[in-house]
């Protein structure tokens, strides 16, 4: 509770984040933040997508079973951790479009490397990286 602070909501559903607390997290202006609600438990966790700690992935991919277990061990081989992510089927049994938000400070610089490691698996017909 040591850097705990109590912030307001204003009418348009904005809170402010205040210095102290930004700073701890790493974001600075522009920072675009994850909330990931857990309504059963009526709170939210707020995750800053910070700069070279943090990635973005969209990939269209082959619609078979385990595909996307097998494109996210590749993830946890790079030591690159899940946060967000949402799949949808494009066309059932043929296509699908993964998109995913990553935490990325673990995998030393080797994004790249692992771009063309899932490009490889054939698995992955396209994949768009947008690093933060």
């Amino acid at each position: 509770m040591k850097h705990s602070n109590i912030a307001k909501i204003d009418s348009k559903g904005r809170i402010l984040i205040p210095i102290h607390i930004r700073k701890l997290m790493g974001a600075e202006e522009g920072t675009e933040i994850v909330l990931l609600p857990d309504g059963e438990n009526r709170h939210a966790k707020m995750l800053p997508l910070v700069k070279e700690k943090t990635a973005k992935f969209r990939m269209l991919i082959n619609d078979l079973p385990g595909s996307l277990a097998a494109i996210a061990n590749t993830f946890a081989e790079y030591d690159v951790d899940i946060i967000m992510s949402q799949s949808r089927t494009l066309t059932k049994g043929k296509l699908a479009e993964w998109d995913l938000i990553t935490d990325v400070s673990k995998c030393n610089g080797n994004l790249k490397e692992l771009k063309n490691n899932l490009l490889a698996s054939k698995l992955i017909k396209t994949i768009e990286m947008v690093e933060k």
